[in-house]
């Protein structure tokens, strides 16, 4: 069998790149709890590829990716839990979300920095906002630095691949299909959940919109862990309208979290006096950027909702 101990203690190859997640290789007839063992294989490689090119340095595409393999494996382990009846995965799963947490500040600072600035008329203020938001980001890389070097992330991927490489036995149901289909519907109903509660309302704010993004990123991750049981063009339409929607609903996201970073960035202490100096001028550019959002975040929820509308049009592939 091959060697499944996380990649985070073996010594750094020149120039590690960032991976993005291989295709699971399940087939109709592995057992349920074998299919899990390879998605988490896959998201541990994906981890540790990850982390890697993190340790080397500064790599926006690594953090982006090394939060995609750690919600990958929370979305596994949370669906097959259900399954295998298995409460003692849920400590896990708790502890990967807490990594998780850790790193996503740099990631949500590194877009608010990189793309959403950008994207506002400059004005009085900008550039001592952006300096500080500057500041905010390099200190919250270093909580990223920190975790991808530090113990607990090496004690986890430990654990997991040791799950991955175990033969313990997780589940009765030895049928793939079945379990698979169970596992499918029980997050397409959830998105139906989010839905109803969006469209529910004449003017759905953030929280419903966000709710309904969490639970298709979940039913797509678990539609491409379990995409070679089925026809390839039926799992290749469906994916195809859940990524577009996906990319609506993230798009709307970063919207209508600027104002949590805003919080997070004029909280941020700055060393210089020059900056302090201008904490009224940073106040204003921040309601100008809060303001210029806020105006694009109606149209941006409606687009969002006729995208779900297409894509709830689309059958299920594993129906």
């Amino acid at each position: 069998m091959d060697d499944l101990r996380p990649a985070v203690h073996a010594p750094l190859r020149r120039d590690p790149a960032p991976a993005k997640p291989v295709p699971a290789h399940v087939t109709a007839d592995m057992r349920p709890d074998e299919a899990f063992r390879i998605t988490l294989s896959g998201c541990l490689a994906q981890i540790t590829a990850n982390a890697a090119a993190l340790k080397a340095g500064r790599s926006v595409e690594g953090l982006h990716q090394l939060r995609v393999a750690l919600r990958r494996l929370d979305v596994a382990i949370q669906a097959f839990a259900k399954e295998f009846r298995q409460p003692w995965l849920e400590e896990l799963r708790d502890r990967g979300k807490i990594l998780s947490d850790r790193v996503g500040p740099a990631r949500d600072l590194d877009v608010f920095v990189e793309t959403l600035l950008d994207a506002v008329p400059c004005g009085d203020g900008m550039t001592a906002l952006r300096r500080r938001a500057q500041a905010a980001r390099d200190a919250a890389w270093k909580t990223v630095e920190a975790c991808v070097r530090g113990p607990d992330l090496a004690l986890f991927l430990e654990d997991v691949a040791a799950l991955a490489a175990s033969r313990l036995p997780l589940g009765r149901d030895h049928r793939l299909p079945c379990t698979a289909a169970r596992i499918l519907d029980r997050q397409w109903q959830r998105v139906k959940k989010r839905g109803r509660a969006a469209k529910g309302r004449a003017d759905p704010d953030g929280a419903d919109l966000h709710r309904l993004r969490i639970a298709l990123k979940k039913l797509r991750y678990a539609a491409e862990v379990f995409a070679p049981l089925y026809p390839a063009r039926k799992v290749k339409a469906y994916l195809k309208q859940a990524r577009a929607l996906q990319e609506h609903l993230g798009d709307l996201n970063d919207i209508v979290h600027v104002r949590q970073t805003l919080a997070l960035v004029l909280r941020a202490e700055s060393r210089k006096h020059a900056d302090r100096a201008h904490d009224d001028d940073m106040a204003f550019a921040a309601g100008m950027v809060a303001g210029w959002y806020g105006a694009h975040a109606a149209e941006h929820a409606r687009q969002a909702l006729r995208c779900y509308a297409d894509f709830k049009a689309v059958k299920p592939f594993w129906d």
